[in-house]
C-alpha cells in the first residue's frame, strides 16, 4: 500500500513537471516567433545601410556605430556590441595622454588596461614613446568620445565593427526560464521524495540544472557589460611630423620627391643623433683613451726590457762561443 502511494506521488510530480515544461516551451516558442517577426520587420534599406562601408575624412570605417539601425520594441531591445580600433599620433605626448584620460572620465568610461614604452624624442632623440589602451566607453557616448579624440589626436587608422547579439541574448533568456521552471519542479519533487535513492537522483539532476543556470546567467552578464560599454583599442605614438595620409596614389615624380626629402630628413636626424651620442660619450671615450695609453706604454716598456734581456743573452752567448772557437783554432795550429 505504501509503495503504491509512493509511486502515485512520483507520477503526480512528473506530470506537474511535464506540464511546466510544456508551458515554458510554448512561451519560449512564442518569444522566438515574436523576435523573428521583430527582425523580419526591418526594411531592406535599413539592412543595406548596416552593411554599407563608410569613410570620414582620412579615416576608413567598415561599419559605423550610427549606421546600425535595429527595430526596437517594448519587449525586445536590440543588443549591439560595438568595437573600435584606432591608431593615432601626437607631437605633444604628455599633454595628449593627460587630455585623453580626462576625456575618458568625462564620458563616463574607464581604462581597462594600458601599457607604455620608449623615451621622449626631445630628450633622447632615439626612442619614440608609445601608449596602448583598452578603453570602455558607455555605448550612448561613444560617438562623442571618438569625435573629441579625433580633435585631440592625429588619427592614422580607424575601424569600427558592430556585432548584433540580440537573437543569442533572448535565446539564453528563454533557456533560463525553462531551466528555472525545471529547478522549481525538482525542488518540489525533492521535498516529496520518500526514498534515499529517489532523493539522490533528483538532487543530482537539480545540481546539473543549477550549474547550467549559473553559466547562462554569467553569459548574460557578459553580454550586458559588452553592450552597455563599447570597447575602444587605441594606440598613441609620439612623432615629430604627422604621417601624411593621401587618398590618391602618388605619381612617380611625387614618390621621387618624397623619397629625396625623406632621405635628407633621415640623414639630418641621424647626424643629430650621432652628435648627441658623441657628446654623451666624450667622458667615456676620454677614460678609455687614458686607459689605452697606459696599457700601450706598459706594453712598450715590457717589450723594450725583454729586448734588452735578449740582446744581453745573445752577446754573452756570442762572447762565450767565440772564445771557445779561438782556443780550438790555436790547438789545431800547434
Amino acid at each position: 500500500m505504501m509503495r503504491t502511494k509512493r509511486l502515485a506521488g512520483i507520477a503526480l510530480a512528473l506530470i506537474l513537471m511535464m506540464t511546466a515544461f510544456v508551458s515554458c516551451g510554448a512561451k519560449a516558442e512564442s518569444m522566438s516567433d515574436s523576435m523573428d517577426m521583430a527582425f523580419d520587420g526591418r526594411d531592406s534599406a535599413a539592412a543595406s545601410e548596416i552593411m554599407k562601408p563608410t569613410s570620414v575624412g582620412n579615416v576608413s570605417s567598415d561599419v559605423t556605430a550610427d549606421s546600425i539601425q535595429v527595430t526596437e520594441s517594448a519587449e525586445f531591445a536590440s543588443k549591439i556590441i560595438k568595437t573600435v580600433n584606432m591608431e593615432t599620433e601626437t607631437k605633444d605626448y604628455d599633454f595628449a595622454i593627460s587630455e585623453l584620460e580626462r576625456l575618458i572620465g568625462e564620458n563616463g568610461g574607464f581604462i581597462e588596461s594600458s601599457s607604455a614604452n620608449g623615451q621622449s624624442l626631445y630628450n633622447s632623440g632615439v626612442y619614440r614613446r608609445t601608449a596602448n589602451y583598452t578603453i570602455r566607453i558607455p555605448a550612448d557616448r561613444l560617438s562623442g568620445f571618438l569625435s573629441a579624440s579625433e580633435q585631440l589626436l592625429n588619427v592614422t587608422y580607424s575601424k569600427s565593427s558592430s556585432q548584433n547579439v540580440t537573437t543569442e541574448y533572448y535565446d539564453i533568456q528563454s533557456r533560463l526560464e525553462v531551466l528555472r521552471s525545471e529547478r522549481d519542479a525538482l525542488d518540489a519533487m525533492l521535498d516529496k521524495a520518500q526514498t534515499v535513492e529517489d532523493m539522490l537522483d533528483i538532487r543530482d539532476r537539480l545540481y546539473n540544472v543549477i550549474e547550467e543556470i549559473e553559466a547562462y546567467e554569467t553569459q548574460l552578464r557578459l553580454y550586458d557589460n559588452l553592450v552597455s560599454y563599447s570597447t575602444v583599442y587605441m594606440s598613441v605614438e609620439e612623432v615629430v611630423e604627422y604621417t601624411k595620409i593621401t587618398e590618391e596614389e602618388p605619381t612617380w615624380g611625387e614618390r621621387l620627391a618624397d623619397a629625396f626629402k625623406e632621405s635628407w630628413r633621415e640623414f639630418g636626424e641621424g647626424f643629430q643623433d650621432f652628435t648627441v651620442w658623441l657628446l654623451y660619450a666624450i667622458p667615456t671615450l676620454l677614460v678609455l683613451a687614458v686607459i689605452a695609453t697606459a696599457v700601450i706604454a706598459i706594453v712598450l716598456v715590457v717589450a723594450r726590457r725583454q729586448k734588452r734581456i735578449r740582446d744581453a743573452k745573445r752577446a754573452e752567448w756570442q762572447a762565450k762561443h767565440g772564445k771557445s772557437a779561438e782556443q780550438g783554432g790555436d790547438t789545431k795550429q800547434n
